[in-house]
């Protein structure tokens, strides 16, 4: 049985966080989490329900690895932010400022995109103040 899987995979393909899929199922975050981790089963109206909102059949959801089928590479999006091997290294400029980040990628090229887009406006902002400062 790939439910709990399944579940994550598409939560996450569709960008919804457990509670935003929680209000679409008219529950909460906790719910879907057990969901997840295996250690709940929809009743048939809910389980309805997340087929109808990730437009897969019920059997499919149950019964197949949606992951293999449905995690083709995904087409660079025109406007995605660059990514670092696209950058350069002129591009790139260090800066004297410790800071950690912490980011959650969930394998796609989205996820990917969108943290770089987020580090690197993080890197501007510092080299701006980097440079306002001296």
């Amino acid at each position: 049985m790939y439910f709990a899987k399944n579940l994550r995979f598409l939560r996450r393909r569709a960008e919804l966080s457990q509670s935003e899929l929680g209000d679409k199922l008219v529950t909460d975050y906790n719910t879907v989490s057990r969901y997840e981790n295996g250690k709940s089963t929809p009743k048939l109206d809910a389980l309805t329900k997340l087929a109808q909102v990730f437009g897969v059949s019920v059997e499919a959801l149950r019964n197949q690895d949606l992951t293999q089928l449905l995690a083709a590479p995904a087409q660079p999006e025109t406007n995605a932010p660059p990514t670092p091997r696209h950058l350069g290294e002129a591009a790139i400029r260090a800066v004297k400022h410790p800071l950690f980040v912490s980011v959650e990628l969930d394998g796609t090229a989205a996820s990917l995109a969108r943290a770089v887009a987020r580090l690197t406006a993080i890197n501007n902002v510092l080299v701006e103040t980097d440079e306002y400062s001296q």
